[in-house]
Formats: structure tokens, sequence, C-alpha cells
């Protein structure tokens, strides 16, 4: 590979500041335009990442030279600028949840399918190690397919945004949150789901427009299940509430359809999953990944090629707020 593709941001908060690094460290794409209706944030980006902060979304879009629109943007306002970034022929990488809504998600998959472009959703599950590693594990069949994904995931609500909380914007944990975790469930599953029951309550936060505390139990063809239970009604350390700086709390572990219990953890700087049973263990290291993760995309790009394995396409971010839908209207 050896093209190096420009690329305009659109939306300078703060899953810019996760994402600076890679941008940094890539050598296949290079940030031309930022744009930010706060217009000293984007010259903060611009001044670290390169590039020119513009005054408005229209000049990235507009620009030939502009290959790839990072839309960092809330789920809320992402249907509009996504749909003019891909009849402007741009390939997008934007973030969960795709959408507050059903209608909102058919709209921007429609317009990708349309201009032929790549668009990639950008989760937890990406540029993670481990969540390949489990996948490598599973791949292999050694210890067995995956029976049972369990995650507990403890924090404060945001506060640095006045949309996270709100149902109608994006709202509750499992939709601003545990989202990543059901599909990572599913891309670990690697089959259909079958059936999905949420459970929402509210136990600390009376005055959250949102419930703070959400389970969901997904069960997959083959016998396989997640339990994915979120709560906000903890109050654990926050560091900074301009940011997403909060203490978590993070249960997980895995079974397999032959009895390994796999559980994961950090070990001499590298992670580690380990699989026991019957007072046995086996230990498997995760590899690094080839690139960044814009890296990775380019060349998808270049090649004209499906997506790496780490970066969901629209359609399946589309599928987790179909799953996510399901669950709603049973409760």
């Amino acid at each position: 590979m050896s093209k190096v593709y420009n690329v305009g941001i659109i939306g300078c908060g703060d899953f810019l500041r996760w994402q600076s690094d890679d941008l940094k460290k890539s050598k296949h794409v290079r940030v031309k335009a930022l744009f930010d209706p706060d217009q000293a944030r984007a010259r903060k980006y611009a001044a670290a990442l390169g590039g020119k902060a513009v005054a408005t979304d229209a000049a990235i879009l507009n620009d030939p030279e502009i290959d790839i629109v990072c839309l960092f943007v809330p789920p809320w306002i992402r249907r509009g600028i996504l749909v003019r970034a891909a009849a402007a022929g741009k390939h997008i990488i934007t973030t969960k949840p795709l959408a507050a809504n059903l209608k909102d998600c058919a709209a921007m998959v429609k317009a990708v399918q349309i201009a032929k472009v790549q668009c990639g959703v950008f989760y937890r599950r990406t540029g993670n190690i481990g969540i390949e590693c489990y996948k490598d594990i599973f791949t292999r069949g050694t210890l067995g397919k995956l029976a049972l994904y369990k995650q507990d995931w403890l924090h404060h609500y945001p506060q640095w945004n006045n949309w996270a909380l709100d149902p109608h914007k994006n709202g509750g944990p499992f939709m601003d949150a545990m989202i990543h975790n059901l599909n990572i469930a599913r891309y670990l599953a690697g089959k259909k789901h079958t059936r999905c029951t949420l459970f929402s309550d509210n136990h600390a936060h009376p005055s959250l427009k949102c419930a703070d505390t959400e389970f969901m139990k997904i069960d997959f063809a083959g016998g396989a299940a997640a339990h994915l239970f979120i709560t906000w009604a903890a109050d654990l350390f926050v560091e900074n509430t301009k940011g997403n700086n909060r203490e978590h709390i993070d249960i997980t572990y895995l079974i397999t359809d032959k009895g390994w219990r796999l559980t994961e953890a950090w070990e001499n700087g590298k992670f580690v999953v380990t699989a026991s049973r019957d007072g046995k263990s086996r230990k498997f290291v995760a590899k690094p990944l080839k690139g960044t993760t814009f890296d990775r995309f380019a060349a998808s790009v270049e090649k004209r090629s499906a997506l790496p394995s780490d970066i969901p396409s629209i359609q399946e971010a589309f599928e987790d707020i179909q799953i996510l839908s399901e669950g709603q209207k049973k409760r």
C-alpha cells in the first residue's frame, strides 16, 4: 500500500481525543481539515494532528482532495451529514450507536449502498487485540465454541454532554455504552440471534430521562447466549466531567461448549486470555494488529475489499440497533 489518504474530521469532541494517537501514528492517512461548531476545539486538534480548522462541514464534504470523512458527531445529528458525505463519494468512519432510531439507520445504510463507499463504525471491538484473541480461539475450535458471554459493567453516567441521557437522542446505558458488548457478543458467537429480552430499572438517579440500569439476555442460533448487565447507579469516581474519564468496574468471563472458562488480564504488558477447566489452564497471548485502525481502513478502501475484522460495517451497526429495539418493545 503506497497511497496516503486525506482525512476530514467532523466533530472534535471527546471521542477524537481517544483516536488522536492512532491518527498521529498512521502512515497512510493524513488529516487535511477539521470542523467543529466550537472552533476553538477544531483549532486545538488541528495544531495537534495537522490540517486546517474550517468554518463549515461543507468545506470538508465539498473538498475533492478529501478521501475519508470521520464523523465523530452525536448519533442524533449523524444522518444528514453521513448522507451528504456518501453522496459526495467520501468513504466514512463513524462511531456507535449508529443512530437513535431505526429510520435514521436505514436511511444511512441506503445512502452508503447507493454511493458504493466504505463505511466503518468504530466500537470497543475496534483495534482491540483481546477480542481478536477470543475470536481466534473460537475459530480454531480446540476449546469449543462460545456457549456464554457474560459481562457486568459499572461506571458513572455520562456528564460531559447534553444528549447521552436523552432516549430520543441516544439515551440510556445500553444504547450509549453496553451496545459495545452486544456487538462483541454477536461477533464472537458468529451466529444470528434468535431472541433477546431487555430489562430496565432506575435505582439511584430518578431525575434522569433514561433508566440507570439495564440487562439483556440474547440467545444465538446453535445454543450460545450472552448476559449483558450495565449500571450507572454506582456513583464511582469521575476524574473529569468534561470528558470520558470515569472509574470502570468490568467483570467479564466466557464459557465454551466444552466447559472451558475464559478470563482475561494484562500480564507483563501483554493481553492474556486464560482458559481453565478441571484444575488445568492454558494461556493465549493476544497478537498485535497490523498497522493502525485508520491504516487498515485505508487498505480496505484501496483494495476495495471487506473491512478489517475489528471494524463493524454500517449494516452490522444497524443490526445492533434493530436488536436493541426488539428488546425494548418486549419490555
